[in-house]
């Protein structure tokens, strides 16, 4: 199945990612690029051990990169609610706070953001806006074709 989401980066000047557009107007990789790259992440613990990534964490909050980091541990094609990453990372009962850092992820696609839903099964909303919730639908849904390929 291929991708129907376009994906593009924007790099430093250390050629480090520093933020992914669902877009063709910047430099423009693959969802399987960027997803090596979580896959690279899956053990990492916190923003010191990024260091030597390919992308960099230029803001957020601690709260904020305690989330973000936490994306890559959730298998592909797979979801958990926002409830249950805030008790992922120490916060029971801060799914809104979640909600807010996942909104705010530079790194979407290498930190999976998609990856997180509503206690529901609905999928919320995506890059801070409910009318993206299709991208959102679309990662999960090409992620669940390259799982059931194997």
């Amino acid at each position: 199945m291929k991708e129907k989401f376009k994906l593009s980066v924007e790099r430093d000047t250390d050629g480090k990612i520093i933020e992914v557009f669902f877009d063709d107007e910047h430099e423009v990789v693959s969802y399987e690029q960027l997803s090596a790259l979580t896959e690279k992440l899956k053990d990492s613990v916190s923003t010191d051990e990024t260091n030597d990534a390919d992308f960099r964490l230029t803001f957020g909050t601690e709260f904020q990169q305690k989330v973000w980091l936490e994306l890559p541990k959730i298998p592909a094609g797979t979801t958990i609610t926002y409830q249950e990453m805030a008790e992922r990372v120490g916060s029971k009962g801060a799914q809104q706070a979640v909600g807010q850092a996942l909104a705010r992820n530079p790194l979407p696609v290498i930190l999976p953001c998609h990856r997180v839903t509503r206690k529901d099964g609905t999928l919320g909303g995506f890059m801070g806006k409910d009318n993206r919730q299709d991208i959102k639908a679309s990662i999960l849904e090409y992620e669940k074709s390259l799982t059931k390929s194997y």
